[in-house]
């Protein structure tokens, strides 16, 4: 029989709540994935993936015609082309009813890279207590029309929230994930190198495998926040919404404050502090 080929798009968080599905359809289909997206390498260590392939998907080209007739199905369920538009609804949820299975829990359920992580988890035990933070974000790759204040989903109080971490929080680092093409530098924010003097912990991999040990995170709505909310983990962490809602995208584990300005992520840093005592 062949396999059944799942076709993902959107951005990097989407791809990680896909995830969450992976039981439930395995379940239902009676064999792993095969999986055609933007960001293949999120799947690649993931047991329930069989295969994760760079997204192909132009019709017209004829040499495609034998990389999609190696497959029984092809599944184009994508919630962003779907009744989710309407609102009311889960992404994740509304998923799952595109592949007609329920799902429990909606939270991530990612694998990260054994191989990767044992190199780093000397220096990840040497760091001991640290944060996990995430400003900006939420885009597509960089374009003509890429937008550098996304005030609805950048955070624009990173450095003052970072000075009342260190003053509560003396003894520990803080890691600022973010594309270098976006994020400002911070003072007070962590740079970690190995012996040779290379940086560590500055690739999206990288910080998956950091949010399995950090004490907690503060995110927008955006990579880190999937990351950081992966089932295995068990961690929790502040999320802070804007134009987008948690009913929709986020998960009830973690503690969600939204912005009461519809249009950006205006929200106070002593309330982030206050919630602190909650994690």
């Amino acid at each position: 029989m062949k396999p059944h080929l799942h076709c993902v798009e959107g951005g990097v968080g989407k791809h990680l709540q896909f995830t969450s599905l992976f039981k439930k359809i395995i379940e239902k289909y009676k064999m792993k994935l095969a999986i055609n997206s933007a960001y293949p390498e999120i799947f690649t260590n993931c047991t329930e993936v069989a295969d994760s392939k760079y997204r192909c998907d132009e019709p017209l080209f004829s040499n495609n015609y034998n990389y999609f007739s190696k497959y029984d199905k092809i599944f184009f369920h994508d919630p962003y082309k779907s009744n989710f538009l309407k609102g009311g609804t889960s992404v994740v949820k509304n998923w799952a009813d595109l592949y007609e299975i329920e799902v429990d829990d909606i939270r991530p359920c990612f694998e990260i890279n054994t191989k990767r992580e044992k190199i780093l988890l000397p220096y990840i035990q040497k760091i001991n207590n640290f944060v996990l933070l995430q400003f900006t974000g939420g885009q597509a790759a960089l374009t003509n029309t890429y937008d550098y204040n996304n005030h609805g989903r950048n955070y624009k109080y990173g450095q003052e929230l970072i000075d009342n971490l260190r003053e509560q929080f003396p003894s520990f680092l803080f890691f600022v994930f973010g594309h270098s093409n976006e994020k400002e530098e911070f003072i007070g924010e962590t740079k970690f190198n190995d012996e040779n003097g290379f940086p560590l912990f500055q690739t999206r991999e990288d910080v998956m495998i950091l949010s399995k040990y950090c004490k907690f995170f503060i995110t927008i709505d955006s990579a880190l926040h999937h990351m950081g909310s992966n089932q295995h983990f068990n961690k929790k962490g502040i999320v802070l919404w804007g134009t987008t809602e948690p009913e929709r995208y986020g998960y009830k584990e973690n503690i969600n404050l939204q912005s009461e300005y519809p249009n950006c992520v205006e929200i106070p840093v002593k309330q982030i502090m206050d919630e602190i005592n909650k994690i």
